[in-house]
């Protein structure tokens, strides 16, 4: 089988498409899955980066990525037997952008329900378990205002979503080419941030700011606006608000198994729409990550595994 590596801090254009072998089935509790897709993620980016040294050592080589939707097709002795053929998606830590992969620790790994297509079910891995995340550390309440910033990307998207169906309202961030998606997503206000931010923000009625984006200067010019809101980022560990009265925490963190059945069924309900921007062949993960870095975000980029592009299959060779 094929697998991404990553076997220095080059940056993207460094991945190479190695050969591994089949990985056999000796662990009673694992699984043996036929991967069909993977999300891309900034976190992926700043590893080959180097970027995450301090926060996320590692011993390359490594197979990039660590979500995935695949369907099982071998399960261990001691697993239940009707995963078999069963959609799933799950988290790999050990990499997951390979053809198959062995999924050994049962809480990683989630059916995927009835109703929802595998390609959706995997945008909730790094987008709606992150957005679900944020949510609960926020403590918003029904009836309180929140301003997200990033709110186009993977994460975004659904948290616009889920603080619409908390009843929250909603002030949404993203480039002026989004502006009807963000509409669409329940965002009752977006703020183009390619435009004049002063002449867009009417209201300073703001209980939190999410920050998703990680932009530093653009988080000092909301915060400048806002007054003494409550500052919650995903993406800057160390920002420091413009005003003492501001607080600011960061947060990192996983959600529980029975989080992400919550946020399947709510996707098989239509109470939330899984936004994917594309879908690339993984043997483009390169061409994947240069789109992620660089254009417009609208949704989650995936890679498929289970039907190739030919003008693609040479890229990680060149």
């Amino acid at each position: 089988m094929q697998a991404i590596v990553q076997d220095s801090y080059n940056g993207i254009d460094a991945l190479t498409l190695v050969t591994k072998p089949t990985p056999k089935l000796l662990n009673p509790l694992a699984v043996r899955v036929d991967t069909h897709f993977t999300p891309v993620m900034p976190y992926d980016v700043l590893t080959e980066t180097g970027q995450l040294k301090q926060r996320r050592p590692v011993k390359l080589p490594i197979v990039v990525g660590y979500g995935f939707g695949g369907i099982v097709r071998e399960v261990g002795q001691l697993r239940n037997a009707r995963f078999r053929n069963q959609p799933v998606i799950g988290i790999q830590l050990a990499g997951s952008h390979q053809e198959q992969l062995l999924s050994a620790l049962p809480p990683l790994l989630v059916p995927v329900p009835q109703g929802v297509s595998l390609a959706d079910a995997t945008t909730v891995i790094g987008g709606a378990d992150a957005a679900y995340f944020a949510l609960k550390k926020s403590r918003l309440t029904a009836g309180e205002t929140v301003l997200i910033t990033g709110a186009t990307g993977s994460v975004g998207t659904y948290l616009v979503q889920l603080a619409r169906l908390a009843g929250c309202h909603v002030i949404a961030v993203g480039h002026s080419s989004r502006h009807a998606l963000l509409t669409d997503l329940g965002a009752e206000h977006v703020l183009d941030y390619d435009r004049p931010l002063e002449e867009q923000l009417t209201t300073t009625n703001v209980d939190q700011l999410i920050d998703l984006a990680g932009n530093t200067s653009l988080l000092d010019h909301l915060s400048a606006e806002l007054g003494p809101a409550n500052i919650l980022s995903l993406a800057l560990p160390d920002y420091r608000p413009a005003f003492p009265e501001q607080s600011f925490t960061f947060a990192s963190g996983a959600i529980t198994p029975g989080n992400y059945r919550w946020l399947l069924n709510q996707l098989a309900t239509g109470a939330l729409t899984a936004v994917i921007q594309e879908r690339l062949p993984f043997t483009a993960v390169k061409t994947a990550q240069h789109h992620l870095m660089t254009k417009h975000s609208a949704g989650r980029i995936l890679l498929t595994y289970q039907q190739e592009a030919t003008n693609y299959v040479h890229e990680l060779n060149d």
